[in-house]
């Protein structure tokens, strides 16, 4: 099938599928925050006693029953520690110390009001939490003062830092008539790198108002998806928690006497040990068509070797699961022979020797091998007489197209097919052949919420969800808005719930009928997505009249994350589309003519094609009438020169290639050139 194009598309397509290969390469170079587990802390429980500190540096006291004078939502102490402590496989120096009852590790200090450090998406690489919720203290109620404050117990290499949270209430409260105090410590261990959690029984300082509610205790990485917490209702005890389900995970707690679940007592404590091997950090990756790249950061200990596994699957290995690239000693890998316009996950864990191995790191990197161009797979120029039209023909892979130019690079698309005649010519003349695989442009989806019936403005972030079923471009989208000048971004996500691309937006209160073209330019590859509104920036949704899926052979709408009512609709209009990554390189094909002596017998001779085998080879390769030629060049499906062999014989040796794709060009003594795909076993 033949289609025509505007010669500008051609022109530039290349140019934008680059920019957008290169954004995604960017997105997919930066850093990325996938630390070792927390989870692969061992945890255990105990009861002993509480041996608190009166001495060392005060961090802050309280000197009324309110607001930051009661240490409420203050800002985070800066501790520099007295030895390098090892937390999930990083050395820290410092910490961060909240009045909400926790520790951060990492430059990034947590707001003053985060009161949910495990849950918490904030950009701290660690926290430990021993009573995580918004707290206070108070000032001389029954004789007692509350403060934060910190010391050093013990001796090098045995010392421990212990950051005590004296006299608090355990939620926050202004009341100067009844006050519960409790105490808790964190200990952070020399060498060890041991954490403990330590409690001391609580008493009514003044009054008896009971208190009760829930608190986030336990480890979270660098991510609030990397967790390791404890759990129990209000009708279990506080003593008898269980592993956290999620990171919002809470204990409960209740000062009221014979309550179920009670305060902690004197002296009981939770023990976190890290493993002797820790998971390594990705930093950066990248990719071609065929490969991907990937880097990471040695944790401490360094290990001697990593195990990498990866999948076009998101199903996370085992514990039994054999590594694709076992025993690593780099801190980088390149994987090889991938499918283009595919995404894989990559996942990794340190060797730390004789059977001691880290988790696998606690989620995918993700990364896609860049969409490859069809390949040019033969070229055949013509000899003709003066004033005569050439006949130039080329063929390529299956499912892509020709396009004929009349330069090396930019130049004018003459026209489209496997053939192109020229004009009648009166000297020799050069011309240039491309495959291409780029479709017209589609549009998928509703044209605007009116269409749809009923419809709302809104500032929700309900997802549109699609599946992208061959490699495309997402060009736009329209979007709906009753008010002007307000900001927000348009976020594409993978399946795994990761960024792709965000492409700012400002409305322009058009109404619900006029459409706000919004360019996205994002590549992506075969797989399923969503789409999400954030920021201020009011939309247009429907509350009726939506019936999914909205479907294209290359894209389809499949419904959105608001599944209790289908027939909604959510923000995104219109998705226009292209599929293909754009044109292989272009090849020269000559148009000879003949001023000396018309169709002579070598010329006939030449025009003849040549052929070769075997085809796949193992190491030599046939041509028939290699007398025809004058150089054969080998070159690889991106284009780029591999060898080159002048007046080559009829056996060429090629044992020196890896196996693969390859295009044999031919160029013949007459000036014609023939392109031959081989395959190398």
């Amino acid at each position: 099938m033949k289609n025509f194009y505007n010669v500008s598309f051609f022109k530039n397509f290349s140019k934008r599928i680059l920019k957008v290969m290169s954004l995604a390469s960017l997105l997919l170079s930066s850093s990325y925050s996938l630390n070792a587990q927390v989870k692969s802390y061992s945890f255990a429980q105990s009861t002993g006693a509480f041996t608190a500190i009166t001495g060392g540096t005060v961090l802050g006291t309280a000197t009324a029953n309110s607001g930051v004078t009661s240490l409420y939502q203050v800002t985070p102490y800066d501790v520099t520690l007295p030895f390098n402590f090892n937390y999930n496989g990083t050395v820290y120096s410092s910490i961060k110390v909240s009045s909400n009852g926790y520790i951060t590790f990492g430059t990034s200090t947590p707001g003053t009001s985060n009161s949910t450090p495990i849950s918490s998406g904030e950009s701290y690489t660690g926290a430990v939490s021993v009573f995580g919720k918004s707290l206070n203290t108070f000032a001389n109620l029954g004789g007692l003062t509350g403060d934060i404050r910190t010391d050093v117990v013990g001796t090098a290499p045995n010392r421990e830092v212990v950051i005590q949270w004296t006299n608090f209430r355990p939620a926050y409260s202004t009341s100067s008539t009844s006050a519960y105090a409790f105490s808790f410590q964190i200990r952070l261990k020399e060498t060890s790198n041991i954490i403990d959690m330590v409690y001391n029984s609580g008493a009514f300082a003044i009054g008896s108002t009971n208190v009760s509610g829930s608190v986030q205790i336990g480890l979270r990485g660098a991510s609030n998806s990397d967790f390791n917490n404890r759990l129990n209702a209000s009708t279990l005890a506080f003593t008898s928690s269980t592993p956290g389900t999620d990171n919002t995970s809470t204990q409960y707690t209740s000062t009221t006497a014979g309550s179920a679940s009670g305060m902690p007592p004197a002296g009981f404590t939770y023990t976190w040990t890290p493993p002797s091997c820790f998971a390594p950090t990705f930093t950066t990756s990248s990719s071609t068509p065929n490969s991907i790249t990937v880097n990471w950061l040695a944790p401490t200990p360094n290990p001697g070797s990593y195990d990498v596994y990866y999948s076009t699957s998101t199903t996370a290995p085992t514990n039994t699961t054999t590594p694709t690239n076992p025993n690593i000693t780099n801190t980088t890998i390149t994987i090889n022979q991938l499918a283009p316009a595919t995404t894989y996950y990559v996942w990794m864990r340190s060797n730390c020797g004789t059977g001691n191995v880290s988790e696998w790191t606690p989620f995918p990197l993700y990364i896609s091998t860049l969409c490859q161009t069809p390949a040019l797979l033969t070229t055949t120029g013509a000899t003709v007489c003066p004033n005569t039209s050439a006949t130039l023909s080329a063929t390529a892979e299956t499912g892509a197209y020709l396009n004929w130019y009349d330069a090396a690079t930019a130049g004018n698309l003459l026209g489209t097919g496997s053939t192109y005649t020229t004009p009648a010519l009166t000297n020799t003349t050069n011309y240039w052949v491309a495959a291409s695989n780029v479709g017209t442009s589609k549009n998928v989806g509703p044209t605007t919420p009116a269409s749809l019936g009923a419809s709302s403005n809104t500032n929700t972030s309900w997802d549109l969800l699609f599946t992208v079923n061959t490699p495309l471009l997402l060009k736009t989208v329209d979007v709906f808005s009753g008010t002007a000048n307000q900001s927000g971004t348009i976020e594409v996500l993978n399946a795994l719930g990761a960024t792709v691309s965000t492409t700012p937006f400002v409305t322009t209160g058009a109404g619900n009928a006029t459409p706000q073209t919004v360019t996205l330019n994002t590549y992506l590859p075969a797989g399923t997505y969503s789409m999400r509104r954030s920021g201020a920036a009011n939309l247009f949704r429907n509350s009726a009249g939506a019936t999914f899926p909205y479907t294209t052979p290359e894209l389809v709408i499949t419904g959105t994350t608001f599944a209790s009512y289908p027939a909604y609709y959510f923000y995104f209009y219109n998705l226009s589309f292209t599929t293909g990554c754009g044109e292989s390189p272009r090849q020269q094909v000559t148009a000879t003519v003949d001023s000396a002596g018309c169709l002579s017998t070598s010329e006939t001779e030449a025009k003849e094609n040549i052929t070769v085998h075997p085809n796949p080879f193992s190491e030599v390769i046939i041509i028939n009438k290699s007398e025809l030629v004058r150089t054969a060049k080998v070159m690889d499906t991106s284009g780029k020169l591999i060898k080159t062999i002048v007046n080559p014989q009829s056996a060429i040796r090629l044992q020196d290639l890896s196996a693969g794709l390859y295009i044999l060009v031919l160029e013949m003594k007459d000036g014609s050139r023939q392109s031959i795909k081989v395959i190398k076993k």
